[in-house]
């Protein structure tokens, strides 16, 4: 992966791009993207790749996306050769993607091939059970309702004890469709008071009925032993190898002589229907229906209990009787059941003997454990209490083991507590743990990979964003790691060129066009004025305007805001009573004075008001293309701030009142602007529009420039255009 080439167009809201990285060249790149460009969507547009997920424009679908990704030779790179680093998540712990490669690849094979067998078997057993039951439910809900049933931890605990009974069992209730009784709207019906009472009296009238009955008792030979028994001689013949039963009558001793199938089953019948066709059970069966049938989930059951009145004793424990209807398909399963079972007895030896291995492994976990609390400044440490169960891929997810410190004494507490008493900052270093693991493993197996990483360090105090930094430049210095760093925060921009995780030639800014994104080439990252507007004070016009916030800022820290010059130069940046006055040749004269040297912007006849050339800039920048210049936005943001004030001040029409401002000028218009409630509603929103735009203090040192980078060449050029317009309109009204 020497050479990276990637379109885009359509992709999570990025129009096109088009962008090539030099890995030969740079091991690194870093690209500024201002909030709302492009880094959240080109994160995305990787992940999509590294998931194997097709990209689309999530605002316009219909659109069609072109997401093309590829090396020198021209070939897609791998999905696994990327990974996707996000910025901060507090909702994201520590995932299966990366837990997974946390672990001894040997051991984890070992002990996948065992599970694997075991899963085989459990799925062949569940899938006959579910076509023995007629049920809907997924596997893995058949899984949970007879491992929840049977009150046990897992599915192969509960066939433990399944079978453990199936030699008092046997398949009776195999041909219940188990949805009809034991769907959730039936459950439901045995929690109300009213059905339950009726289907006690029903249960209690017909065990009267059948310890009455010449042949049926109530707990011996009942309704549904005489069916079974009727299946069964049936089924072996009985009656053809010219035997016969003796049935005695309960209630008067006499004996019938029964030597065939069809006469055994019509006096069967014949002894059910008189008992069923009893008038007292009927109303009783009929007053539960009632309750049953206003739920048409619940007809079905009906029906079914209607014409199988030998279950009703069943319904007395339902929850039992669910465990005999299990029991039943297991039963009709055992074969599938013994396979499982024997799988698990000759697995259980060999876990073990991985498991004690494992124990005695030391994996990368440690060291990145110990990176981790030797770098990161948080009031704890961290270890993993599940080593041992992770390596054999027995758990997916680390459990994190947490030890407060105070004054080196040590106090194990829970990760809720914890997260209680930490800093927002303490508690996102917790987050990085994820990404170290990621990228040790990959160091570890040698894998060439492509990292795209999205604001990392965003929101971190700094001593942790320092330790994160140094990471970056670690993972810079490998061979087999390319990294693309995207940041909308300048100064983690300015700070991964100062500490050599990127090249100064390998830092890029995103901007948008009229068809998509630009990434250009980066300038001015560690100081714009020294290493170019200073050198350009008296031959660019652009550059000259620029120059005035930061020279301003230098007066400021030396002289003080008393200083002439200091005031002089504020008339530049807020419309006082003498800006329109001052001109190239007063601004000669201070930056030769602050510099001390000599210099003079060239201009033709009178010396020309710099108001005026501010102006005339922006009008030329109003027709020039988008850009990331640093200058241009400083020229705009200067020129609607004089403009915003001139409106207002105009508007105001109080000489006392503007002239009486000390600071923070800008604001104190505005606020008096709003109060007097001056011109039309759409006039106020531009004038709303600009004060929110141009910060109150263009201050443009090291550390504060960073918001108008952030501020779009077109907004501040509609902006300009729209106040120009409104002072034009002003201006004729007058004349």
């Amino acid at each position: 992966m020497r050479h990276l080439q990637v379109e885009f167009q359509n992709c999570h809201g990025i129009g096109k791009l088009n962008a090539t990285f030099n890995f030969r060249r740079y091991s690194s790149y870093a690209i500024y993207a201002p909030n709302g460009t492009m880094k959240t969507s080109f994160a995305q547009t990787f992940e999509d790749l590294k998931n194997n997920q097709d990209t689309q424009d999530v605002v316009f679908p219909l659109r069609q996306s072109v997401r093309r990704i590829e090396d020198e030779s021209g070939s897609p790179i791998e999905s696994s050769s990327v990974v996707v680093i996000n910025s901060y998540d507090e909702t994201l712990g520590l995932t299966d993607d990366v837990s997974t490669l946390l672990v001894d690849a040997n051991l984890r094979t070992e002990y996948g091939k065992i599970e694997s067998i075991l899963n085989e078997k459990q799925n062949e057993l569940l899938k006959s059970i579910k076509d023995t039951a007629h049920t809907n439910l997924h596997l893995d809900q058949i899984s949970e309702e007879i491992t929840n049933l049977f009150s046990c931890e897992s599915f192969i605990e509960a066939c433990t004890i399944i079978e453990s009974q199936l030699n008092n069992s046997d398949s009776s209730f195999s041909d219940i469709q188990f949805d009809v009784i034991f769907n959730a709207k039936v459950k439901k019906l045995f929690e109300a008071e009213d059905f339950q009472r009726l289907l006690d009296e029903y249960i209690t009238k017909l065990n009267s009925l059948l310890v009455d009955s010449d042949f049926f008792g109530q707990n011996h030979f009942n309704y549904y032993n005489a069916e079974k028994i009727t299946e069964s001689l049936s089924a072996n013949r009985f009656f053809d190898a010219q035997h016969a039963l003796l049935l005695r009558n309960k209630n008067s001793d006499e004996e019938k002589r029964v030597t065939s199938s069809q006469s055994f089953q019509e006096l069967i019948d014949s002894e059910k229907e008189r008992i069923s066709s009893d008038k007292e059970l009927k109303k009783r069966l009929n007053k539960m229906g009632k309750i049953i049938n206003k739920n048409i989930d619940t007809r079905d059951f009906y029906d079914f209990i209607s014409s199988h009145v030998e279950y009703m004793p069943e319904l007395a424990d339902i929850k039992q009787f669910e465990k005999k209807v299990w029991i039943s398909y297991f039963q009709k399963n055992e074969e599938l059941l013994n396979e499982l079972m024997c799988s698990v007895a000759n697995s259980n030896d060999e876990k073990a003997r991985i498991e004690e291995t494992a124990r005695q492994q030391k994996t990368t976990w440690e060291n990145i454990i110990n990176l981790f609390n030797a770098r990161f400044y948080v009031p704890f440490k961290v270890s993993i209490k599940n080593r041992t169960e992770m390596i054999v891929g027995k758990e997916t997810i680390p459990q994190l083991s947490f030890d407060f410190v105070d004054n080196e004494q040590l106090e194990p507490i829970q990760r809720d507590s914890l997260l209680r008493v930490l800093s927002n900052g303490e508690k996102k270093a917790l987050y990085i743990l994820d990404i170290l693991f990621e990228v040790e493993e990959r160091k570890k197996l040698g894998k060439e990979t492509l990292f795209i990483i999205d604001d990392i360090a965003d929101s971190f105090d700094y001593k942790n964003k320092y330790a994160i930094i140094q990471y970056l430049k670690e993972m810079s210095e490998e061979s087999i790691f390319h990294l693309i760093i995207l940041t909308h925060n300048f100064d983690f921009f300015r700070t991964i060129e100062l500490r050599h995780v990127v090249s100064y030639g390998s830092c890029l800014i995103a901007y948008k066009n009229d068809t998509g994104i630009e990434l250009k080439q980066a300038t001015g990252i560690k100081n714009p004025f020294v290493a170019d507007f200073k050198l350009h004070l008296y031959d660019d016009a652009t550059k000259r305007i620029a120059s005035i916030p930061f020279v301003r800022n230098l007066i400021e820290y030396t002289r003080g805001t008393d200083d002439k010059d200091y005031m002089t130069l504020t008339s530049l940046l807020h419309w006082k009573g003498d800006t329109q006055k001052i001109n190239q040749t007063d601004l000669d004269n201070i930056f030769n004075s602050f510099f001390m040297e000599e210099g003079s912007f060239n201009v033709s006849g009178q010396p020309e008001s710099v108001v005026a050339l501010i102006f005339k800039q922006a009008n030329r920048l109003l027709e020039s293309p988008e850009s990331p210049n640093l200058e241009n936005k400083l020229v705009l943001t200067i020129a609607v701030r004089l403009e915003a004030e001139r409106y207002m001040i105009s508007k105001i029409d109080d000489d006392d009142f503007v002239s009486n401002i000390s600071s923070d000028q800008t604001g104190v218009l505005y606020g008096r602007f709003k109060t007097l409630n001056n011109g039309n509603p759409e006039n106020r929103e531009i004038v709303d529009e600009a004060v929110l735009m141009t910060p109150e203090s263009i201050h443009v040192n090291a550390f504060m420039y960073e918001p108008i980078i952030d501020l779009s060449d077109s907004h501040l050029k509609e902006s300009y255009r729209r106040l120009t317009e409104l002072l034009d309109e002003e201006n004729s009204h007058e004349e």
